[in-house]
């Protein structure tokens, strides 16, 4: 059998959940995960010892001899590693750590500068880096950031914790000169209403793209025009112009709310959500995610919705903090 890298933390977790009583199927609901994921993390450590783990001729399965041997072993190398990230944890709680942050577009414009104003307090140093959501997973996945913000729980991959702190509408955004127009109360008005328009959407790099086209399939257009764009900054400006109209959640549409008094929004008939995380991998920024889970719902809370409320209130009815 070939040999293919060292053992990995993850792995080991899984083959220890899976060795308890020699069950797949279990190990894979107390984790959180997939069965063929339980059956791959086995694989790799099979490969990686060059030594089955388990006898799968047997019913149920067997630890082999390799197997017994590596869990009495891997025992006392994950209490010495959880002795080590609880002692970095009380560090952490204690004195001011480092913090790479994550955040998506939406997020940055909308709570990174007050939230970082509030971290300068919490940590010694501080960088910020920004962009789309899957850019932020990326980021997280590969530990290049230590605590992101976005619409990504991450939720395929073991071990990273997301907190739900918001969830918003998606909604129907239009020209308010169209609206002047037109009496819109069905679906039906909304397709005749922007029949003779290009309907603006992101890339397929985007999050949202999947959610916002299913949404724009479920309304039955047919053969409409479709322009892509990269930023909410153009597509607002665009929608203002008259020259498209899209599918958009309220706070897409509050980074750029100085074009808000040229667009209308209307709510769909479909229910289509995007919900906001605060997502960590590792267990020493438990103590900074919850602060920052805490201090982002009040940002909302006494920042952002009042001035909402001044400038579009009727944007406050798609959004809910958790």
């Amino acid at each position: 059998m070939n040999r293919e890298g060292n053992l990995d933390l993850t792995s080991l977790r899984i083959f220890i959940e899976t060795a308890k009583d020699c069950n797949m199927t279990r190990a894979a609901a107390a984790l959180g995960i997939s069965q063929p994921a339980v059956s791959a993390a086995i694989k790799k450590i099979e490969n990686s010892l060059g030594s089955p783990v388990f006898d799968r001729d047997r019913r149920p399965i067997q630890l082999t001899t390799a197997g017994r041997l590596l869990w009495n072993r891997s025992f006392l190398i994950l209490e010495q590693l959880d002795d080590l990230t609880r002692s970095i944890q009380f560090s952490l709680e204690n004195e001011k750590p480092d913090l790479r942050l994550g955040a998506s577009d939406c997020m940055s414009a909308c709570v990174c500068p007050s939230l970082i104003d509030y971290l300068l307090n919490e940590t010694e140093n501080i960088s910020a880096c920004t962009g789309s959501t899957p850019k932020v997973t990326d980021l997280l996945k590969h530990r290049a950031v230590d605590i992101g913000l976005s619409s990504d729980s991450i939720e395929d991959v073991p071990h990273f914790q997301a907190l739900h702190f918001l969830t918003e509408r998606f909604l129907f955004v239009l020209p308010r000169s169209l609206t002047k127009q037109r009496n819109i109360s069905c679906n039906q008005d909304l397709v005749a209403t922007v029949e003779s328009l290009p309907y603006l959407r992101f890339g397929k790099e985007t999050f949202d793209f999947v959610q916002s086209e299913r949404i724009y399939r479920s309304l039955h257009f047919i053969d409409q025009r479709r322009i892509e764009v990269d930023t909410n900054f153009t597509m607002m400006e665009l929608v203002a112009r008259g020259k498209g109209w899209t599918i958009l959640p309220p706070l897409s549409l509050w980074m750029v709310n100085r074009k808000l008094e040229d667009v209308d929004f209307l709510p769909l008939s479909i229910e289509a959500t995007r919900r906001y995380f605060v997502v960590y991998q590792e267990q020493a920024f438990t103590v900074l995610a919850n602060k920052i889970l805490k201090k982002t719902r009040k940002i909302f809370e006494k920042e952002i919705f009042p001035e909402m409320k001044k400038v579009r209130p009727e944007l406050l009815q798609f959004i809910e903090l958790e």
